[in-house]
Protein backbone atom coordinates (compact mmCIF):
# COMPACT_ATOMS: atom_id res chain seq x y z
CA UNK A 1 0.00 0.00 0.00
CA UNK A 2 1.58 3.47 -1.02
CA UNK A 3 2.41 5.72 1.69
CA UNK A 4 0.55 8.99 2.33
CA UNK A 5 3.38 10.92 2.62
CA UNK A 6 4.41 10.46 -1.01
CA UNK A 7 1.19 10.95 -2.96
CA UNK A 8 2.17 14.64 -4.09
CA UNK A 9 6.18 13.04 -5.42
CA UNK A 10 4.02 10.29 -7.50
CA UNK A 11 1.31 12.42 -8.73
CA UNK A 12 4.00 14.87 -10.22
CA UNK A 13 6.43 11.77 -11.51
CA UNK A 14 2.89 9.93 -12.59
CA UNK A 15 2.47 13.33 -14.88
CA UNK A 16 6.14 13.84 -15.86
CA UNK A 17 5.76 10.62 -17.11
CA UNK A 18 2.68 10.91 -18.95
CA UNK A 19 4.64 14.17 -20.84
CA UNK A 20 7.35 12.05 -21.70
CA UNK A 21 5.60 9.42 -23.46
CA UNK A 22 3.56 12.13 -25.41
CA UNK A 23 6.32 14.00 -26.03
CA UNK A 24 9.12 11.99 -26.32
CA UNK A 25 11.32 10.34 -29.14
CA UNK A 26 10.06 7.79 -31.66
CA UNK A 27 9.53 4.34 -30.02
CA UNK A 28 10.99 2.99 -33.45
CA UNK A 29 14.36 5.18 -32.37
CA UNK A 30 14.55 3.39 -28.98
CA UNK A 31 14.09 0.05 -30.43
CA UNK A 32 16.66 0.31 -32.55
CA UNK A 33 19.20 1.73 -30.06
CA UNK A 34 18.00 -1.66 -28.06
CA UNK A 35 19.28 -3.59 -30.99
CA UNK A 36 22.21 -1.82 -31.82
CA UNK A 37 22.77 -2.32 -27.78
CA UNK A 38 22.00 -5.89 -28.05
CA UNK A 39 23.90 -6.70 -30.94
CA UNK A 40 27.65 -4.67 -30.51
CA UNK A 41 30.37 -7.14 -30.32
CA UNK A 42 31.64 -4.34 -27.79
CA UNK A 43 28.80 -3.22 -25.90
CA UNK A 44 29.34 0.73 -24.25
CA UNK A 45 27.65 0.93 -20.49
CA UNK A 46 24.99 3.36 -21.85
CA UNK A 47 23.15 4.25 -25.47
CA UNK A 48 21.25 7.39 -25.83
CA UNK A 49 17.63 6.41 -28.27
CA UNK A 50 17.00 9.58 -29.52
CA UNK A 51 16.95 13.65 -29.67
CA UNK A 52 15.70 13.89 -26.03
CA UNK A 53 18.41 11.42 -24.98
CA UNK A 54 21.30 13.13 -26.82
CA UNK A 55 20.72 16.32 -25.41
CA UNK A 56 20.34 15.10 -21.82
CA UNK A 57 23.31 13.32 -21.73
CA UNK A 58 25.04 16.48 -23.71
CA UNK A 59 23.67 18.68 -20.75
CA UNK A 60 24.91 16.17 -18.39
CA UNK A 61 28.72 16.44 -19.17
CA UNK A 62 29.21 19.99 -19.67
CA UNK A 63 27.12 21.83 -17.14
CA UNK A 64 28.20 22.29 -13.86
CA UNK A 65 27.03 19.44 -11.76
CA UNK A 66 25.19 21.68 -9.09
CA UNK A 67 23.29 23.50 -11.85
CA UNK A 68 22.30 19.99 -13.91
CA UNK A 69 20.95 18.62 -10.31
CA UNK A 70 19.42 21.74 -9.56
CA UNK A 71 17.57 21.63 -13.03
CA UNK A 72 16.50 17.76 -12.61
CA UNK A 73 14.98 18.44 -9.01
CA UNK A 74 13.57 21.65 -10.63
CA UNK A 75 11.47 19.67 -13.49
CA UNK A 76 10.84 16.91 -10.38
CA UNK A 77 9.16 19.43 -8.41
CA UNK A 78 11.55 18.30 -5.26
CA UNK A 79 12.79 20.06 -2.94
CA UNK A 80 16.33 21.84 -2.62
Amino acid sequence: MPMQIYAEQRRIADKLALAVNEDGDDPDTVARAIVVAATDSKPKVRYTAGRSARLLSAAHRFLPAGFFDGQVRKTNKLAG
